[in-house]
């Protein structure tokens, strides 16, 4: 691609042009950016900034949804802990229904297990008393306060992995729209470095020859002054 360079009224002022696009184009290689400011491209870098503004904030949102499901997992993991409790609690409550079972001992883990639970089951649904009545003397009513803790452990799990579910799909639609508009606006504000670096050797043989006509220039008019004198 020429360059277009305006034709000065004396030799000094195209090489100041020619040294200014020179450096123009040294910037351009430099930051990796054809637009480094307005007075590169006005309306590229205003869209360039649009892009900008739309890639920031895919990039929040996608981080927002993984929080959301880093806090999901953190929320799985407790529900799995309660799962594994109240395993332990339908052994023991099945246990129980044994004439030769100890029941104080029984009842002892039975009140144990229902702390730890009921600690857990506090930080995920917000109550202390998520489970109550296990009672190794009443196998019938223990075995129906762990159904109904299984069930509502199994309903919070599948909504919680729906949610998930739906909240990665998010993260992968948000990461794919930050990759698109990303090479949206590379196409728009980076350096065509073969383009860049054919103007740059233009650019340094005008500059070269015009140095060298200078001189000649010069040096013609010296000639000419010792002649008259």
């Amino acid at each position: 691609m020429a360059i277009s360079i305006n034709q000065p009224s004396s030799s000094l002022s195209l090489i100041d042009q020619l040294t200014k696009k020179r450096e123009e184009q040294d910037e351009k290689v430099a930051s990796g950016k054809r637009i480094n400011s307005a007075a590169d491209d006005a309306a590229g870098l205003q869209i360039s900034s649009r892009l900008t503004s739309q890639i920031n904030g895919s990039s929040q949102l996608s981080f927002n949804a993984q929080d959301d499901v880093n806090v999901n997992n953190v929320q799985g993991a407790q529900l799995s802990s309660i799962d594994e409790s109240l395993q332990r609690a339908n052994v023991l409550s099945i246990q129980s229904g044994s004439p030769l079972s100890d029941t104080d001992a029984i009842q002892g883990e039975f009140d144990q297990l229902t702390e730890e639970i009921n600690t857990i089951a506090e930080e995920v649904f917000g109550t202390s008393d998520f489970l109550t009545g296990l009672d190794a003397s009443d196998p019938v009513a223990t075995q129906t306060a762990i159904e109904d803790a299984f069930k509502t452990i199994n309903d919070s799990n599948a909504a919680l992995g729906a949610e998930s579910n739906a909240l990665e799909s998010q993260v992968s639609t948000y990461e794919a729209s930050v990759v698109n508009v990303s090479a949206s606006r590379s196409r728009i504000e980076d350096t065509d470095y073969a383009k860049t670096s054919a103007e740059q050797q233009q650019i340094n043989t005008l500059l070269q020859a015009t140095i060298i006509n200078k001189k000649d220039e010069e040096s013609r008019k010296g000639i000419l002054f010792n002649k008259v004198v």
